[in-house]
């Protein structure tokens, strides 16, 4: 019955979303990468009487997510109207935009990330950079936060990440089980098959290291991602991959603040792989557990129609303006 619950709680979220989430008129940005490829940025300005000319939220979706997905659309008015600048990475070949080299991305490559990092800075070189990654979002974004690059230069100031799979091979087996979260699976893996196949000029060649037909016809992420993730970024198995990606062993080695919040019934993130005994190690982690929310759901109240009862929404906004307003920031350790 929690089972259910949960994914019932996570449609019903969408749904919602759906519905009242009005669209967002971003300001697209094309940004050419050093190897020939490209994304997407989509920038979203805070309002004219808001302070933020030195904030900006660098804002990393979901698997398949865009600019365009409803709880991306409500994430980043939230964030406006908490007084920051918000920009949405889509990823390669996300958000309407063809890939232009045969190359994807995946939940632990930070190179398309350092990139456009390097480009904001350049954009705003005054701004206090924010990070918030949700689901694979987060996974790339807790993966940059552990590496040197973030050690060694301090680009961001702080982060949120919201619904993260924890361990990705415990994640992969449990979204496999029947019936409701194989059914889960199996759309995301549809999801992912399809954007090969929209690239499948790119992609349909006997001179790649993946077999175009067998990535198509991949039934579960799992499945996917050994046909065609591993092969594209070097890893031997997918169970290497999936250890090299989690993040339940790697937050003691974030240098900034970061806020996690997740649900204890979120198929994507079994409860006993989240490190709460790792967080109370470190003074800059701090993990918000709640007992329902299911995968980036987080609704709440008698009347789901309406801001109030987005507490993921809420806790956003609550969260970047206490960090980063007055440098509040500056009290963790690095």
């Amino acid at each position: 019955m929690w089972c259910f619950e949960a994914r019932f709680h996570s449609v019903l979220a969408s749904f919602i979303r759906s519905l009242v989430v009005p669209s967002v008129q971003y300001e697209r940005e094309i940004l050419n990468l050093k190897d020939g490829g490209q994304v997407a940025l989509d920038w979203l300005e805070p309002s004219k009487n808001s302070n933020a000319e030195y904030n900006t939220i660098l804002f990393l979706p979901g698997l398949t997510g865009d600019s365009d997905c409803e709880y991306v659309r409500a994430v980043s008015i939230a964030i406006q109207k908490a007084g920051f600048r918000v920009m949405v990475f889509n990823y390669r070949g996300i958000g309407g935009v063809d890939l232009k080299t045969p190359r994807s991305y995946s939940a632990n490559n930070i190179e398309d990330l350092t990139e456009i990092i390097d480009h904001v800075k350049q954009k705003y070189p005054k701004s206090v950079l924010g990070g918030l990654g949700i689901s694979m979002g987060g996974l790339i974004l807790g993966n940059y936060l552990q590496s040197n690059e973030q050690l060694t230069h301090k680009h961001f100031s702080a982060a949120m990440i919201v619904s993260v799979p924890w361990n990705l091979n415990s994640t992969s087996s449990n979204i496999e089980k029947p019936v409701l979260n194989l059914m889960i699976c199996s759309y995301l893996a549809n999801c992912l098959s399809t954007q090969v196949k929209k690239n499948s000029k790119l992609l349909n060649s006997p001179n790649h290291k993946w077999n175009y037909n067998e990535v198509i016809k991949s039934k579960t992420i799992r499945e996917f991602d050994r046909n065609y993730t591993i092969k594209m970024f070097g890893y031997n198995t997918v169970e290497d991959y999936y250890d090299s990606a989690s993040l339940h062993d790697k937050i003691d080695r974030f240098n900034i603040p970061c806020l996690f919040l997740s649900a204890a019934d979120d198929p994507f993130s079994l409860k006993r792989d989240i490190p709460l005994e790792l967080a109370t190690t470190t003074d800059n982690v701090a993990i918000l557990l709640t007992a329902r929310g299911g995968h980036i759901g987080f609704v709440e109240g008698f009347w789901p129609f309406s801001e109030k009862s987005e507490f993921m929404l809420r806790l956003i906004g609550q969260y970047f303006s206490g960090i980063l307003k007055n440098d509040n920031y500056k009290q963790f350790s690095s």
